[in-house]
C-alpha cells in the first residue's frame, strides 16, 4: 500500500514536536513494514529540512534528512506536473495542489 507524507508529518517528526510526534512517527515506522511504500514529494523535503534548520542546525538537519531518504520514496515531479497546477483555477495554493498531485500519483 502507497502512502504519501505531507510536510506536516516530516516536520514534526524531524523536530519531535510534541503532542504530534508520537503519532507522527508512528506513521513514519510503517516504512519498515512490507506491507507499506512510504513517499513524499521534494518540495515536503525542501519545506521539512528549513523547519529542521531552524530548530537544529544545518549540518544536523542534512543527517536527519540522510536518515528520512533512506526509508520512504521521493516522488518525481517535473514540468508537466507544476503546468497541471499552474493552469487548475480551482487550485489555490500552489505547494497543496502539488502535495495533493503527489499524494494521487502514489495511490496509482
Amino acid at each position: 500500500m502507497k502512502e504519501f507524507l505531507n510536510t506536516n508529518v516530516l516536520v514534526t517528526v524531524l523536530n519531535k514536536e510534541y503532542p504530534a510526534f508520537s503519532y507522527a512517527a508512528r506513521v513514519l515506522s510503517l516504512a519498515d513494514h512490507p506491507k507499506f511504500q512510504l513517499y513524499t514529494s521534494p518540495i515536503c523535503v525542501a519545506i521539512a529540512f528549513y523547519f529542521s534548520c531552524k530548530k537544529s542546525r544545518a549540518v544536523l538537519a542534512k543527517k536527519k534528512l540522510a536518515l528520512l531518504a533512506q526509508k520512504i520514496h521521493i516522488a518525481e515531479n517535473g514540468q508537466a506536473d507544476v503546468l497541471k497546477i499552474a493552469n487548475n483555477k480551482q487550485i489555490l495554493d500552489f505547494e497543496d495542489g502539488l502535495e495533493y498531485l503527489f499524494s494521487y500519483k502514489c495511490k496509482l
